[in-house]
């Protein structure tokens, strides 16, 4: 097992200061070979096809540039995807690393780390890179016999003979190059967020150490969302995608922006699909850990308040007015304090805070596209009633 290192007080200052929704702090902390995975990439995707577009004319190349959809991806989802793996990586390894280190049995280690092991080999196994690149192609493969040069989705760029049936020499490169990156970098994050989901249903078959009346309401699993907010790069590209395609028809179709009023519901639950449902994983730990802790911590509070009750108020009449401050009853508050927290336990290890945070990111791209959408003679009207 590739053992990260201890996380100390350096390692934690660093980490606080790496906010995954500000996306330049990925291009500050990359280091040099990601940053060149970075540069080939996005090269590959959008110099090739931005100048077989000047070389076909102005038209073309002007087509290329405003369209929003293949801009967005290439230069946007492309750049983020390859900068965002290694900080979740990194974050996935200290979760497990605490996994490991307070909540699996001492006697289950091995199986733990083997179980991490083979999740590591999975995810940087060549021949799962392989089997992505063809799976890659086929689909690619297979999508191309339903394109058609009428399709909304193809600008002028794209369009124009010299190249694959009805692409442009531009558009074929898009076809064979530009797309199958960006949909091989989509697959390698989809495998191994399945991988992930995979390692987390493992981690629930063996005895976690969980405590029912912990703080945080999770049995001491608060630590795991952390690993949630990783996925906050991704949810930003799914909602870059959707953006671009939806200001492509807007802008240039003059498509109106209440026809795409149900995209935004479609893409939360997008997220939410691939983000969020491995961690359904331990709903059902919970619930177990949850039903076993009211039924201890229950029979516990009973006993102390029947003590409770035997000691002071079988003898209230002779009760003189020092008596409320005797340890007594302010002990028995805090027990009952703690064994509320049983009753709070929350079946999903994830916060509304990290929810809000991965529907912000996969929508704030579609921003940009609203206030496109408004015509300038109607936000001139507004703002003139606004000072006047």
């Amino acid at each position: 097992m590739k053992r990260s290192p201890q996380p100390n007080s350096t390692q934690s200052d660093q980490s606080s200061h790496i906010h995954p929704h500000a996306f330049y702090d990925l291009v500050r902390t990359a280091s040099s070979q990601t940053l060149t995975w970075v540069g080939i990439a996005v090269a590959l995707a959008w110099i090739p096809p931005a100048l077989l577009s000047i070389v076909r004319g102005g038209h073309p190349f002007l087509s290329f540039l405003t369209d929003y959809a293949s801009l967005s991806r290439f230069l946007i989802i492309i750049p983020v995807l390859i900068l965002a793996e290694p900080p979740l990586r990194s974050r996935l390894d200290l979760v497990v690393h605490h996994f490991e280190t307070f909540l699996i049995p001492h006697d289950q280690g091995t199986q733990f780390r083997q179980n991490w092991e083979s999740c590591e080999k999975l995810q940087d196994s060549k021949l799962a890179r392989v089997l992505l690149v063809v799976l890659t192609y086929a689909t690619t493969t297979w999508l191309g016999q339903y394109l058609s040069p009428g399709g909304a989705e193809f600008m002028d760029w794209w369009k124009g003979g010299g190249g694959y049936r009805f692409f442009s020499p531009a558009g074929t490169w898009a076809v064979v190059v530009s797309y199958p990156i960006l949909f091989y970098l989509t697959l390698v994050w989809l495998w191994k967020q399945l991988l992930w989901a995979r390692f987390l249903r493992s981690t629930t078959r063996l005895k976690l150490r969980l405590i029912p009346a912990h703080p945080d309401h999770l049995g001491g699993l608060g630590f795991i969302e952390a690993s949630l907010r990783g996925q906050l790069p991704f949810s930003f590209c799914m909602g870059v995608g959707l953006a671009g395609a939806a200001a492509n028809r807007i802008l240039h179709e003059g498509q109106r922006l209440i026809a795409f009023r149900h995209l935004s519901l479609i893409l939360i639950a997008a997220v939410l699909l691939v983000c969020v449902a491995p961690y359904f994983v331990f709903t059902s730990t919970l619930m177990q850990m949850r039903r076993r802790g009211m039924l201890r911590y229950g029979a516990f509070a009973r006993a102390v308040g029947e003590q409770f009750e035997k000691k002071w108020l079988d003898r209230a009449d002779s009760l003189d007015e020092d008596v409320l401050t005797v340890p007594d009853f302010s002990t028995t508050t805090d027990l009952y304090g703690v064994v509320s927290n049983i009753l709070s336990i929350r079946i999903i290890p994830v916060g509304a805070v990290d929810l809000y945070a991965l529907i912000g990111a996969a929508l704030i791209p579609g921003i940009p596209v609203v206030i496109s959408s408004i015509p300038f003679d109607t936000v001139m009207q507004d703002a003139m009633k606004l000072l006047f």
